[in-house]
């Protein structure tokens, strides 16, 4: 038996949901690693840049491709500032502020998208 159309366009609806809710959960996390990066970048640990750089590439990408433009904005910045700051350096005062304040921002779409995520879906 072949399903119909709409039976796999309901079957991608439904596992897209499914990505939608474990790329939430996964971010949650993930930005708390970055606050981590961040405290170790104010203890003077320039490695960790690359780490925040890391989380915030992937969060943009997987952000925007299941349209979460917003979020994967807010990571796109993040990415941009760790960008700038030239390898193995610390960043400089106003960028680690920006970069807190980018987590900030962050943390702050996640939590909308973690409110919408739990609403009864839109038909």
């Amino acid at each position: 038996m072949t399903e119909s159309r709409e039976d796999r366009i309901a079957a991608t609806k439904i596992r897209m949901a499914e990505l939608a809710a474990k790329f939430i959960e996964r971010s949650g996390r993930e930005i708390e690693a970055m606050r981590d990066g961040l405290a170790q970048l104010r203890a003077g640990e320039a490695a960790a840049l690359g780490e925040l750089r890391h989380l915030a590439h992937r969060m943009c990408g997987t952000g925007a491709t299941l349209g979460f433009e917003a979020l994967a904005d807010c990571a796109a910045s993040i990415e941009k500032l760790a960008d700038s700051c030239p390898p193995g350096s610390l960043p400089d005062a106003a960028k680690l502020a920006q970069l807190e304040a980018g987590t900030d921002a962050l943390r702050a779409e996640l939590a909308l998208l973690t409110a919408a995520n739990k609403a009864p879906p839109v038909a």
